[in-house]
């Protein structure tokens, strides 16, 4: 539910609108103060009786939302947000590049993948101690100690910020000690509530990708549960995680010529829902490096925050993903991202006021 205050409603008759929500129906409020001010009701709101927040002075009107992702939409949050991972800010006007190796196989692979990484222009960078691989039988990664010790060795060799994939849960202190900037859910976790939980309760940014099978209202709906702080009982609490990202990879499909499909047009629909950063994966998306290129671009055309994908020093060898890795190309096309950037902001395709969130 959003109850929008009239015009010139004093911060007293907000604050009796909040109590009499966190009296009488136990909801949490959140109040967004622009032109006007908005009240933003989480929880179940269908408890609440319009006609008594209608009457109530300086109340001009009452919206039901039907969405569940509230945290997460734009009817909540009208400005697009930033995420800082690091210090290096996600949405808003920026175009961020996440670059790297899909795992970490060696220290010597994933510290020459990383130089390539960064003097090819990229602002984060992928160090993936654990995959969640489609077979059990494929590579997924070093015993976690050993991964975590390279994925700083890559932190400290470069200078940039790290983004790794976690799987267990029982890593989570692990990956949060060795200084992990932004932890991100794979695809076949996208909907794993235990987990999504778990990361409700740090500050650290989550990258949540986009499932395997998810709609953009199960996939939104994982961002707002790990925003909202809800609880296995089910109640909101104050607190949630604010810093999350959103990564699109496409879904399982018929097709078999690229790895999965990915419809483009889901980024400006996104876009227009949630005020959440998003960045797009051309890499497993197509799962060929011959295609990487254009699809990157393409995304961004469409209006992503940025891009992950996959840098590899010696695809030809590497045990996680080399078909769709690429290596010096990499510059070329962070180059050229930038400038389709700069040029769709120069024709006033990309709006919107910024709000910072910063983390770390």
């Amino acid at each position: 539910m959003i109850i929008h205050m009239a015009p010139g409603a004093t911060s007293e008759q907000v604050g009796r609108v909040v109590d009499r929500i966190t009296s009488d129906y136990g909801l949490l409020c959140e109040t967004i103060v622009s032109d006007t001010t908005v009240i933003g009701v989480k929880g179940i709101a269908s408890i609440v009786d319009e006609d008594r927040i209608l009457e109530m002075p300086g109340v001009d009107k009452v919206i039901r939302i039907t969405e569940k992702y509230k945290d997460a939409s734009r009817n909540f949050h009208h400005d697009d947000t930033v995420v800082r991972v690091g210090t290096v800010p996600v949405g808003g006007d920026n175009l961020t590049v996440f670059g790297g190796p899909c795992a970490i196989e060696t220290e010597e692979q994933s510290l020459a993948s990383a130089r390539m990484a960064r003097d090819a222009g990229c602002d984060i960078l992928r160090a993936f101690v654990d995959k969640s691989r489609t077979s059990p039988y494929d590579y997924r990664g070093l015993a976690i100690d050993r991964g975590l010790e390279i994925a700083r060795a890559m932190k400290a060799e470069t200078g940039l910020p790290i983004v790794s994939e976690l799987i267990d849960l029982r890593h989570l202190d692990a990956f949060l000690r060795a200084g992990v900037d932004a932890i991100q859910v794979g695809a076949r976790s996208a909907q794993y509530s235990p987990l999504l939980e778990e990361l409700s309760k740090i500050d650290v940014p989550v990258v949540l990708k986009h499932g395997l099978g998810n709609d953009m209202n199960e996939w939104l709906s994982g961002a707002a549960f790990i925003m909202s702080g809800l609880d296995r009982s089910g109640h909101i609490t104050p607190g949630g995680n604010r810093n999350v990202i959103l990564c699109y990879r496409g879904i399982k499909s018929f097709e078999t010529a690229t790895r999965f499909g990915a419809d483009i047009g889901m980024v400006p629909l996104v876009r227009s829902k949630s005020h959440l950063p998003l960045i797009a994966d051309p890499s497993h998306s197509s799962g060929d490096r011959k295609l990487v290129e254009r699809v990157a671009y393409g995304f961004i055309a469409a209006g992503a925050h940025g891009i992950e994908f996959d840098i590899h020093s010696n695809p030809a060898e590497a045990l996680c993903d080399g078909k769709q890795a690429v290596q010096e190309e990499a510059g070329r096309i962070i180059t050229n991202m930038r400038a389709i950037h700069h040029l769709l902001e120069g024709v006033g395709i990309e709006t919107g006021t910024a709000t910072a969130v910063a983390v770390g």
